[in-house]
């Protein structure tokens, strides 16, 4: 799907509809809770046309950082819970969400300068077993990373945890704007960093770190800025990771 094709969506539960209120805390679960994002992101699906709801959820391949849609549960300016999709024109008819729907035709030129505000999965591709070849890389957050490179024995903790985390989060973000056509105006605030737990509180449940981070960047090339931010950022989108909220400032 290009970017012309996208729409940028705020779906907010129908709350106090008699078929949906009795099933709230079934349907959204633990808003920190892997088992309950992954109802949520099911839960959205539902309004994806029908043609792609048939299709079920594109086969990628392994590694790959695309999504059928990116969405975000965030409260809106007025502080109602809502989720932000981007992605195909949503249907209309949905039993579950009241949408507002627009397509999404940013016009970024160079020079522009943003407020942005990002939960991402943010990795890297690190040789953790140098005997395995290939199947010792993985992919690892860089906060866990930047901890293994701290070493075990002066592994930080308290406000100095906090400071390794911020900067290699923001140097991750740099990376992101080298390639794709953006700049930062300054560090991020890192408002969260948390550690989700990927189904259920099982013994060798996947993890995923994510964080939130918050500030300003300017675009240098618009065309790769567009291009990252529809395919959204880092990885665990179907977490709710990924989608980039920006707005011009004031």
């Amino acid at each position: 799907m290009s970017t012309a094709d996208l729409w940028f969506t705020r779906a907010t539960l129908r709350r106090d509809a008699p078929d949906v209120a009795p099933l709230i805390e079934i349907l959204l679960g633990n808003a920190g809770d892997g088992r309950g994002l992954d109802t949520t992101h099911r839960l959205l699906w539902t309004l994806m046309p029908p043609e792609m709801q048939e299709a079920g959820k594109p086969s990628l391949p392994t590694g790959a950082d695309k999504a059928a849609f990116l969405w975000r549960r965030a409260p809106d300016a007025a502080g109602t819970d809502a989720f932000y999709l981007l992605g195909p024109r949503p249907r209309d008819d949905s039993a579950f969400f009241s949408i507002e729907s627009k397509p999404w035709k940013p016009r970024f030129a160079p020079g522009d300068r943003l407020v942005f505000d990002l939960l991402v999965n943010a990795t890297v591709d690190r040789q953790l077993d140098s005997g395995m070849g290939r199947q010792g890389r993985k992919r690892i957050d860089v906060v866990a990373d930047a901890l293994r490179e701290a070493g075990t024995a002066e592994r930080p903790r308290g406000l100095a945890k906090e400071r390794l985390a911020a900067a290699a989060l923001k140097d991750w973000l740099d990376g992101q704007g080298q390639r794709n056509g953006f700049c930062l105006k300054g560090a991020p605030d890192l408002l969260d960093q948390d550690i989700l737990i990927v189904g259920g509180r099982r013994r060798n449940s996947p993890k995923l770190g994510v964080a939130r981070l918050a500030g300003t960047l300017e675009v240098t090339d618009p065309e790769p800025f567009g291009r990252r931010v529809a395919a959204g950022f880092g990885r665990g989108k179907a977490f709710g990771c990924g989608l980039m909220l920006i707005k011009r400032p004031g």
